[in-house]
């Protein structure tokens, strides 16, 4: 972590108390919209996570590989790929087939973390190989439930510079 460590990890939980909040009071609205939840959820934690998502420079929206959407690509000072981020609407539980989709996500551009969020759950690997294997796993978190500052503690490692110091 950066030399603001406590005003980051003050920010990233207050961040996560929201989230919580938001998860909770809106969940019907969250149902089934990825939108939504990216907007009022993931943004959020990924901007206290130091990722400027307005910055094309450090975060892509909507990259299109090969055909497909990439929701965010997050990139190295240098503009290397560090890490695909994969969005789901609040209500989508991770499913195997969204964690081959994320990984398929990153191997395709050269990413060498994937990242797979509905907002609530966070997951992230090390992409060691095409699919994620339980020795890969970095994150995995949910931010309803659990000690905040835990929680925290354990998003941090998604930070802007602790994974562009694991990419250089």
């Amino acid at each position: 972590m950066p030399e603001t460590q406590n005003g980051t990890r003050a920010l990233l939980e207050e961040i996560i108390a929201e989230a919580r909040k938001l998860l909770t009071d809106y969940d019907e609205y969250l149902r089934g919209n990825e939108t939504a939840t990216r907007a009022l959820v993931i943004d959020r934690v990924l901007t206290a996570l130091g990722w400027d998502i307005k910055d094309p420079a450090r975060v892509l929206l909507e990259y299109r590989s090969n055909g497909n959407k990439v929701d965010y690509v997050l990139l190295s000072s240098s503009g290397k790929f560090i890490a695909i981020v994969e969005a789901k609407s609040a209500d989508s539980g991770p499913k195997e087939t969204d964690r081959r989709q994320a990984s398929g996500y990153a191997t395709e551009i050269g990413a060498r973390f994937a990242v797979l969020t509905n907002g609530g759950r966070w997951e992230a690997w090390e992409m060691v190989q095409e699919k994620p294997r339980k020795d890969s796993i970095l994150v995995e978190v949910h931010l309803t439930t659990g000690e905040i500052p835990k929680i925290a503690s354990t998003l941090e490692k998604l930070h802007r510079d602790t994974l562009e110091q694991q990419v250089r």
